[in-house]
């Protein structure tokens, strides 16, 4: 039916990350510095609304156009659309913008001041997740309007057989009467198939687009002897244009994969290797027996970001030390390698924030080209992201949209600073553990905070 249609076009958008769809971005535009929060549509096509703050005073004017990530589209932006200002803080600003396909796009910031102009490239997964059923009321109403309408063609049609061509005062005759009747019923017919064909029709458009809600990929693991993980991915089918066989490299690995325990005490920070298209193996170090949540994250060649999520049983490991860029922690929780700048303060709903870290020496290392990667989890494992300094944007992704700069999305320095930050927007009141990771003297250390969001 109609409503079924009108449902389809209201899904929770969410593509990258688990239960947490909004993009946030802190970067230069040029001499500016800015603060970027996309939320993607919940209809697609749909439009997306772009939050934009400065910190620079004064502000400047700022302009967004949409783009698909790659292809000849990236190369002709369409008209940029201007952010309004807001009337009580004259740094922020926001805006909206159509995107007409599920895929990967990015939305160009253009940033205009008296420093001169800049741009920064934001990376936004667009993609359906699944419909919502019609209020009873809005489907009640619209079935009154529609028999209020047929009724009125019926009415319409009989009356002006009937009696159009007869003269003012005149009364229709027999044969008059009898053919309005039947016209009556023949109208009535016609309205009744229009309205049978119309549903099915409807029916048909809306069973189309549930055919292009997305479905999240499915990953299936195995524990063999000696500790070695075999992760495979499937694809239970969403649209054409998704490939596993063409995954590209975010900070030189194809998968980050994350291994938690379920009361979140304990992560292991993974990155397998692939051995065939949708298949990755990775030797494990010792573990524990018990249940365990799995994220892996990877980005296809076109900059679409997605977080595969499963629970698995394993069994007690023992396996290897860890090597290269595989982490574990926290393992003494009382030790923090970070000071949390914000620790304890409740946190709101769906705004971005920046989530402020210090060192208490400046020996800190890049880890995988960063200062350090963060993880938030929802104490009930509905919310999961993978944050880095300069936002939530896969840098591979990020890489995409500047494809002329070899270092795009990286922090190239022998020393990272000893305080920096995590742009982010909690997407739903509860209670959260983040999880900073960072590299000090060739060794990987784990602090973990309990934050409240209300």
């Amino acid at each position: 039916m109609i409503w079924r249609l009108v449902a389809a076009l209201l899904p929770l958008a969410a593509a990258a990350h688990v239960g947490s769809p909004d993009v946030f971005v802190e970067g230069n535009a040029g001499p500016y510095r800015l603060f970027v929060a996309v939320r993607p549509p919940e209809v697609i096509p749909g439009v997306a609304t772009i939050e934009v703050r400065s910190a620079d005073d004064p502000a400047p004017a700022v302009r967004v156009t949409p783009l698909p990530m790659t292809g000849d589209g990236a190369k002709f932006p369409p008209t940029p659309d201007v952010c309004a200002r807001s009337a009580d803080d004259p740094r922020f600003c926001a805006g909206s913008l159509w995107l007409m396909t599920s895929g990967s796009w990015q939305v160009r910031v253009i940033a205009e001041g008296p420093k001169g102009t800049g741009q920064l490239a934001v990376p936004v997964p667009a993609s359906a997740q699944r419909t919502r059923a019609m209020d009873a009321p809005l489907g009640i109403t619209l079935g009154a309007l529609a028999l209020i309408l047929a009724v009125g063609i019926v009415s319409i049609v009989t009356a002006s057989v009937r009696e159009a061509m007869l003269a003012p005062g005149e009364q229709p005759d027999a044969p008059q009467i009898r053919k309005s009747s039947r016209v009556r019923w023949i109208t009535a017919g016609v309205v009744a198939g229009a309205l049978f064909l119309g549903s099915k029709w409807w029916d048909a458009e809306a069973s189309a687009y549930d055919r292009h809600i997305y479905k999240p990929l499915e990953m299936k693991l195995g524990a063999e002897p000696g500790g070695r993980l075999t992760v495979s991915l499937n694809d239970p089918g969403w649209i054409s244009a998704r490939k596993l066989d063409d995954l590209i490299p975010d900070h030189n690995h194809l998968m980050h994969l994350v291994i938690a325990r379920p009361a979140l005490d304990r992560i292991w920070h993974l990155h397998p290797d692939q051995t065939a298209p949708a298949r990755f193996e990775q030797q494990l170090p010792d573990m524990p027996p018990g249940e365990y949540l799995f994220w892996a994250d990877i980005v296809h060649q076109n900059g679409f970001p997605e977080t595969v999520t499963t629970r698995f049983t394993l069994p007690e490991i023992k396996g290897r030390a860890l090597q290269g860029d595989d982490s574990t922690g926290p393992g003494d929780p009382a030790a923090k390698p970070l000071q949390f700048l914000d620790e304890g303060q409740t946190f709101p709903v769906k705004k971005m924030v920046l989530l402020r870290f210090r060192s208490a020496s400046d020996d800190l290392e890049p880890y995988m080209g960063m200062p350090g990667h963060a993880f938030i989890i929802r104490k009930d494992h509905s919310v999961f992201a993978h944050l880095h300094p300069g936002g939530s944007a896969p840098m591979a992704a990020v890489a995409l949209t500047r494809p002329d700069d070899p270092h795009a999305g990286h922090f190239m320095s022998v020393r990272t600073p000893a305080e920096f930050t995590f742009p982010y927007g909690f997407p739903s009141a509860g209670d959260y553990r983040v999880l900073v990771q960072v590299k000090r003297n060739g060794r990987v250390e784990t602090g973990a905070w309990d934050v409240a969001v209300r």
